[in-house]
């Protein structure tokens, strides 16, 4: 599983501590899987990036907490967002804009949804580590507070 065991209770920390204005700081939360580490890094092979060297992923959690919170989901809401996403059946998706995880398992997310969870991965800014930087519940057509997309 790429998930540490604790990850989860340090994330909801490091959420926590973001809503309340505090400082939270970089925790590593888990590992890519062999095969997603070999998907990404026969990608940036061939587009002529560098490659990874190390397949842990590190969390901030500042852009995740402040693009999800605007579309009105809570803590809980993100952990189960990260947990999806960072599964590790989760499937590398080629894409020029972003380096991306997606869960190809839909799941109930609460808003009468059946989302598919992207997590989007920072490559550069924590080399030689991985970080996860935004969750994106694709399919969240109704959304907290009743909002619709």
């Amino acid at each position: 599983m790429p998930l540490y065991i604790d990850s989860l209770s340090l994330i909801r920390t490091n959420l926590q501590l973001i809503a309340n204005g505090e400082r939270a700081r970089v925790i590593p939360i888990g590992m890519l899987t062999s095969m997603q580490w070999q998907a990404i890094n026969t990608y940036r092979a061939q587009a002529g990036l560098p490659i990874l060297h190390d397949p842990e992923i590190l969390f901030l959690g500042r852009h995740l907490h402040a693009s999800r919170r605007a579309d009105g989901y809570s803590i809980e809401d993100m952990l189960a967002q990260i947990a999806s996403a960072l599964h590790a059946g989760s499937e590398f998706i080629p894409t020029r804009k972003m380096t991306a995880l997606r869960n190809p398992r839909s799941r109930e997310d609460g808003y009468g949804n059946r989302v598919h969870d992207l997590a989007v991965l920072e490559l550069s800014a924590r080399r030689p580590k991985v970080e996860l930087f935004s969750t994106i519940p694709r399919g969240d057509h109704i959304m907290p507070l009743g909002k619709v997309k």
